[in-house]
């Protein structure tokens, strides 16, 4: 029989890491760093990202609550790329939005910490992924900001060469 070997400690535990490692993978980046280096040409400022990041704090609790809400739920597509300019990706400060970051996830983990077994088991549909829990919800939470931390890493380079 497969052990499950990922579980809601494991996930709470990779969730709690991004704040941290976000502040300290940009400590002493300039706003003008924030803005002009990315990941390559075409690609995402340090900015845009990190405010990627703050926008999908909101995502991700919108799907934990339609979870709790509803019967296996589906759920919405988001457009990153409209979010940019609805959200005016260009005029954030980072540190503030950093902050902010910083409250939404708090937020998130708090709410996941009250969760039941039987909560985190509960199964909803996402439109590219399929089936999946309320588990596999934090757990792509937290392998999404890893994406994002190595895209970050890749924007940086340039400070230390």
């Amino acid at each position: 029989m497969l052990q499950r070997i990922i579980n809601q400690a494991k996930a709470l535990r990779t969730l709690r890491k991004t704040a941290a490692l976000l502040d300290r993978t940009l400590d002493g980046v300039t706003q003008d760093e924030a803005a002009s280096l990315t990941d390559g040409p075409g690609g995402w400022s340090v900015l845009f990202i990190a405010c990627h990041l703050r926008d999908f704090e909101i995502v991700w609790r919108e799907r934990v609550e339609l979870l709790l809400a509803q019967e296996n739920p589906s759920f919405i597509h988001f457009d990153h790329h409209a979010l940019i300019e609805e959200h005016a990706y260009a005029d954030q400060q980072l540190h503030a939005m950093l902050s902010d970051l910083a409250e939404r996830r708090a937020a998130l983990i708090a709410r996941l910490e009250e969760l039941d077994d039987s909560q985190w088991l509960r199964c909803g549909v996402h439109p590219e992924q399929g089936p999946g829990s309320l588990l596999d919800v934090a757990v792509n939470a937290g392998l999404h900001d890893l994406d994002h931390l190595e895209q970050l890493a890749r924007c940086l380079e340039p400070r230390h060469a």
